[in-house]
């Protein structure tokens, strides 16, 4: 992703609120090869904390790590770093995803076929 014009505040650097969407990016092309195979998979997002180390500027690559830390039974805990074009670590973020029936209105467990694709995804810790 290119930082965009849009994306920067008047202090000339990647507004707060924009890094949602990056995170939002990489959550979606993590699980991009299970929405092609088998549609959405639904979940809300319960929480979303960001530490903010280094800002991005306009026209910067950003590139954004994704990885899943923690599977429950309803929820699931993402990790991210965000990094520029040159490779310095902007941000650190996490996300609560909670399996959702949106007919409901109800969390749900985390359903069988999508386990495997968070599995896939985990990180280990001790790496880190």
């Amino acid at each position: 992703m290119v930082v965009m014009y849009r994306d920067v505040d008047t202090l000339g650097h990647v507004n707060n609120a924009v890094y949602l969407s990056y995170i939002e990016h990489a959550r979606v092309e993590m699980f991009r090869e299970f929405y092609e195979k088998y549609g959405n998979f639904h979940f809300v997002i319960a929480r979303v904390e960001i530490d903010y180390l280094h800002p991005l500027y306009l026209l910067d690559e950003v590139e954004v790590v994704a990885w899943v830390e923690r599977i429950g039974t309803t929820s699931f805990t993402l990790g991210y770093e965000v990094f520029n074009s040159r490779g310095i670590l902007c941000a650190r973020a996490r996300s609560v995803q909670v399996g959702y029936d949106p007919q409901t209105r109800n969390k749900i467990k985390i359903h069988p076929t999508f386990l495997p694709y968070l599995k896939k995804h985990i990180r280990d810790q001790n790496s880190v």
